[in-house]
């Protein structure tokens, strides 16, 4: 078939290389954190909620990316970016998570992958750290 002629491919919001540069900036942010809440009197054994974001660039991608989330038991909401009409955001909050470095690391893999099998950024998140 003549290429002017085959549907064009969506371009992907994230890229392999994006998404290996992405996982390897939350496993330094988990490392830090982890050593911040040592600092604080967190342990490891002291469960502790996350926020978490993500960016889409489709309404379709950010309610799919929600709903599979909020399978997680996590809750999940989006809603178009304030500062950037063309995206979406993706917020929720895990439930309690052990502050182990093997359970920050594999949570982060997990989010990362997800973020990259729905074709959305997994952009940051932080560790509600009050003990309740």
């Amino acid at each position: 078939m003549l290429s002017f002629l085959k549907p064009k491919k969506e371009k992907r919001l994230v890229s392999k290389n994006d998404f290996n540069a992405n996982l390897v900036k939350h496993y330094r942010l988990a490392t830090e954190s982890l050593v911040s809440l040592r600092d604080a009197g967190i342990e490891e054994e002291d469960e502790l909620r996350i926020d978490f974001f993500f960016y889409a660039n489709t309404r379709e991608k950010a309610k799919t990316l929600e709903m599979e989330i909020q399978e997680k038991d996590f809750t999940a909401n989006f809603e178009t970016a304030l500062h950037d009409k063309n995206l979406f955001i993706i917020s929720g909050k895990t439930g309690k998570i052990k502050m182990m470095h093997e359970t920050l690391s594999k949570w982060v893999t997990e989010m990362s992958e997800l973020g990259y099998e729905y074709d959305c950024i997994f952009d940051s998140w932080s560790i509600d750290s009050e003990l309740k």
